[in-house]
């Protein structure tokens, strides 16, 4: 390179760190103060009393715990009609929370008012949806595979077919949990006994990349199913179940439960803008969390649930 070639280089270099550092600049947003609400938050279902744990709102830059009222008055309506007044009860770890002693019934309407002293009362809504349920699942001893893995146990993998018996015709809003157990044998007779079974786990699975990329992890614990997935007259979700166990402690894999959960929107617009919050796809702004708490924030909403359980061949 000659002089006057690395003469008019020398600008271009100077614009380009000046270009730079501009980039670099500090860039302080002043976020509107707002005053403080109600925070309530109840998913309920058929089977069990509501349940509502309620916070105070914080400012977004806040690190501490949000405050937990000690005095809430929460009451439910049925179809516009007073069901119950929440009672405050803790839960084994000392957190504060307030249940009914009524349930809820599938295909009714239902309101939640909570009042704290010195804060705006909260209304919401929701309706416990009508369950659809699944066909009958059949494990196919035929179709499982036993593979060994590196650690030395070894790996069940069980095909499921879970098809919605009667797709409703709109609002086809589901989640699943699937949970293994496993059998633990004494050998020391012949033939070998059942002795006793191993808490219940979870159960992981594998799936196609297109299931795998509409199917949503939550924390209830379930994994949440995109509406979209059920497009084109989708009725059934295709998934192979991963049970480890230990031979060489006499486990056998001995059963799997699917919980099966038909979800109010409510429910599902919550659970699926809070899994969105946590995505890491690239170029994508963060949803805003979905919110049906008037005068304050949560989420107040209902599901429906039944359990499979599957006997596995031994």
């Amino acid at each position: 390179m000659n002089k006057s070639t690395s003469f008019s280089v020398l600008p271009v270099l100077l614009v380009l760190a000046l270009l730079l550092q501009d980039c670099a600049r500090e860039v302080i947003i002043d976020l509107p103060e707002e005053a403080p609400k109600i925070v309530a938050v109840c998913h309920f279902n058929e089977n069990e009393p509501f349940r509502v744990r309620v916070t105070i709102s914080q400012p977004v830059y806040a690190s501490s715990t949000p405050i937990t009222p000690e005095t809430v008055d929460i009451s439910i309506s049925e179809d516009g009609l007073f069901l119950d007044k929440l009672f405050r009860k803790f839960t084994p770890e000392g957190e504060l929370y307030w249940e009914s002693r009524d349930t809820g019934t599938p295909g009714l309407q239902y309101a939640m008012v909570a009042r704290v002293a010195g804060y705006p009362s909260v209304t919401a809504a929701s309706k416990l949806p009508l369950y659809a349920g699944l066909e009958p699942i059949v494990a196919k001893a035929e179709e499982m595979k036993d593979v060994a893995l590196a650690d030395g146990r070894r790996e069940l993998r069980i095909p499921l077919e879970l098809k919605v018996s009667k797709m409703p015709a709109a609002n086809r809003f589901f989640a699943f949990h699937l949970i293994h157990e496993l059998a633990v044998y004494d050998y020391l007779v012949d033939p070998p006994v059942f002795d006793y079974s191993i808490i219940p786990d979870s159960t992981f699975f594998l799936a196609d990349g297109r299931t795998l990329s509409l199917l949503h992890n939550i924390p209830e614990p379930a994994v949440l199913i995109n509406s979209n997935f059920w497009n084109e007259g989708r009725e059934t979700l295709h998934l192979v179940a991963r049970i480890p166990y230990d031979p060489a402690n006499n486990e056998r894999p001995r059963q799997i439960s699917v919980e099966w959960r038909t979800l109010s929107e409510e429910y599902y617009r919550y659970h699926l803008s809070v899994a969105r919050q946590g995505s890491s796809l690239p170029l994508s702004d963060p949803d805003a969390v979905f919110n049906n708490i008037d005068g304050g924030y949560g989420n107040f909403s209902g599901y429906t649930t039944h359990t499979y359980t599957v006997e596995l061949p031994q």
